[in-house]
């Protein structure tokens, strides 16, 4: 079994466990508090819970199945995106109170997250599109500032800027290095796009996703064959497949 699958699957039983846990404990105190407005409160509750463990097996399941089949089947894809937003938390609080592996958790969502946006066959032109990648893909050797403009890159060849400067040069497309979330943010709301392609770590992809709203957003993990945040790279090839995909024909 895929371990993204297996960690997923994992968590899903543990939740189904709590879910099921609290609605029998709220209904065994139904049944022993004799007064009766109380015994109300609790048959309500329980409910709630039982009925919220329902959508969230429902759901889980049909994450499971959109992950194996790698299309979105009969639901709306847009709808299963912002559920996916609400149903995130609560994965990750699991995962972090078991001691969970949260890159490969992320690593689930963010594959997820890129078949919704597929699903959704969404097509524009070049102008709508941006890419976002790290300021840690520019080789930390390297004195030229390129933040505020990656074209000022001489292309020496020691990291993938300049790969990422060909592609905007090719397609018209628009490019921004950022230095954190906040930067981020800010391009995004000068730049106005309608898709964006992010690039990054587990950790930084996954709070984008999130944090971006009403704006596709497509995620291409980043290789760190140098340990977090220094000297990484990206498949440009798996960068163009989705300026590609997006492109009007």
């Amino acid at each position: 079994m895929d371990i993204r699958i297996k960690q997923f699957t994992k968590i899903v039983v543990i939740n189904t466990i709590v879910f099921l846990v609290i609605f029998i404990v709220l209904w065994v105190a139904n049944i022993y508090i004799p007064v009766y407005f109380y015994k109300n409160v609790f048959i309500i509750l329980a409910i709630l819970f039982l009925a919220l463990g329902l959508l969230f097996i429902i759901f889980s399941t049909v994450l499971i199945i959109i992950y194996k089949k790698k299309k979105v089947l009969i639901f709306p894809p847009k709808v299963l995106a912002k559920i996916f937003k609400i149903i995130y938390p609560l994965i990750l609080s699991i995962t972090n109170f078991f001691h969970y592996d949260k890159k490969i958790i992320n690593q689930f969502f963010i594959y997820i997250n890129n078949i919704f946006v597929e699903s959704m066959n969404l097509k524009g032109n070049f102008k709508d599109i941006l890419i976002l990648a790290p300021h840690c893909i520019q080789n930390s050797s390297c004195n030229i500032k390129i933040t505020s403009n990656s074209q000022v890159c001489i292309g020496c060849g020691k990291c993938k800027i300049y790969n990422l400067n060909n592609l905007q040069k090719k397609y018209k497309i628009k490019l921004a290095i950022a230095t954190g979330g906040t930067l981020a943010r800010k391009v995004i709301k000068e730049c106005k796009p309608k898709y964006i392609i992010a690039i990054a770590c587990e950790r930084d992809l996954i709070s984008g996703i999130l944090d971006v709203d009403g704006i596709a957003v497509y995620g291409v993990l980043n290789k760190c064959p140098n340990g977090p945040c220094k000297n990484t790279t990206v498949d440009i090839k798996k960068v163009e497949d989705a300026i590609k995909n997006y492109i009007l024909k």
